[in-house]
């Protein structure tokens, strides 16, 4: 039983529309070995480009959608967490 929660945990993580210019990565909370952040690599690679744009920008509201996005993996995650004496 706790080989499944961790299996359902991990999968919680996995956001096929997450990352639409990455055609084979879905993961929210860790980056592949070939980016320059090791976590949550779509809410730090939409920060770093909307640093320098205005806040109404296209840039920004792509900040806010991997932040929805990772916001909902984690109460996913939370959600899937119940103590091991419970199951």
């Amino acid at each position: 039983m706790l080989n499944d929660q961790l299996m359902l945990l991990e999968r919680t993580f996995l956001n096929p529309r997450a990352f639409p210019e990455e055609r084979y990565y879905s993961h929210v909370l860790w980056a592949p070995r070939t980016s320059s952040v090791a976590t949550f690599p779509g809410l730090a690679n939409a920060c770093s480009r909307a640093m320098n744009t205005s806040l109404g920008s296209e840039a920004w509201a792509e900040v806010r959608r991997q932040l929805s996005i990772l916001v909902v993996a984690l109460e996913g995650a939370a959600a899937t967490l119940r103590p091991v004496a419970d199951l």
